[in-house]
């Protein structure tokens, strides 16, 4: 595997060029990450920093910016001692990197959001936020159910000038305060997996699961396959007991695990243009003329009901590492 840095360069281009300390640090870096999360307990989690760290080194590995490869090797460094702690079970350090696998922060929460609210990263909006209702619904349902009305527009108390390009000034900050803020929903499977596991303690492989959708006992796998990674698991990954198991998945229900369902109803078109144009056909046996019909979606959240409830006592045994 190459290095995080290779510069193409010759000798006279050495300024361009790690030294063969900094290049050993940084593979011992990688190779430290690929080996703590293959023991993290969280296969979705466990992939997610897998597939992430590979790319992030393979996108850095000719970058001849030395401060900048400096910087990040120091980052990267510091994701390795996060997840050497949480691999120990300390409780903060495990919610943290929970948190970076479903997406409640880091790079996965913004992938996220633009899957499931068709947000970019980099996306911009000129005038008032309730304009964004229009084009991204979604995202202006999920904003208002945790934020609330109120906080998606810019008191004009709070404005020094109400100028119209100060005021668009202020609904762009505003906008990017409340995109960064924002945390996007999940989909059902996730939420039925997380709450077995915040209720009962155990911790089962996604692969090993019965296979729901088509109502069948069977799994995705072979048995064969499935046996391996049963012998896989017991061999490199550190599960947790099942009363720190609990606490883990029912801290990360707290941190805005919702499920987003989406309804498409046929409602009348409001334009008034449409309103007097009678399309054809649209005429039933008692001569009256239709009204156009449009969809429209709209957007439901349900949120666990195991959020917000303490997990059970702890009296009996005392979790140290936590």
């Amino acid at each position: 595997m190459d290095f995080l840095l290779r510069s193409r360069g010759t000798a006279s281009s050495m300024y361009n060029q790690l030294p063969p300390a900094s290049q050993r640090k940084a593979l011992d870096v990688y190779r430290g990450l690929l080996k703590e999360a293959r023991a993290f307990f969280d296969e979705t989690t466990r992939d997610f920093i897998t597939t992430y760290t590979k790319q992030e080194f393979r996108r850095n590995q000719h970058d001849k910016k030395i401060l900048r490869v400096r910087r990040k090797l120091r980052n990267a460094s510091t994701s390795l001692h996060l997840l050497q702690r949480a691999n120990a079970h300390r409780f903060r350090d495990v919610v943290s990197v929970l948190e970076y696998g479903y997406g409640r922060k880091g790079p996965r929460k913004v992938e996220m959001l633009h899957a499931m609210v068709k947000i970019r990263p980099r996306e911009r909006v000129f005038g008032n936020l309730r304009e964004v209702a229009r084009y991204r619904p979604a995202f202006y349902a999920l904003a208002e159910k945790q934020f609330g009305t109120k906080k998606l527009v810019v008191s004009n108390e709070s404005l020094k000038s109400r100028h119209p390009l100060n005021v668009a000034k202020m609904q762009d900050r505003h906008w990017d305060h409340i995109r960064h803020r924002l945390l996007p929903p999940i989909d059902q499977s996730t939420m039925d997996i997380v709450e077995e596991r915040a209720s009962t303690g155990v911790i089962v492989n996604a692969l090993l699961r019965p296979n729901t959708t088509t109502n069948t006992t069977t799994m995705d796998i072979s048995p064969h396959n499935a046996e391996m990674l049963r012998q896989w698991e017991q061999r490199w990954v550190r599960f947790p007991r099942k009363s720190q198991t609990v606490r883990y998945y029912r801290a990360l229900l707290d941190k805005g695990m919702a499920v987003m369902d989406v309804t498409v109803d046929m409602v009348p078109n409001k334009a008034k243009y449409w309103k007097a144009m009678p399309r054809r056909n649209a005429r039933d046996g008692s001569g009256a003329v239709k009204p156009d019909l449009i969809p429209k979606k709209s957007f439901t959240f349900h949120h666990s009901s195991l959020a917000g409830k303490k997990p059970p006592s702890r009296a009996n045994g005392i979790d140290v590492a936590g």
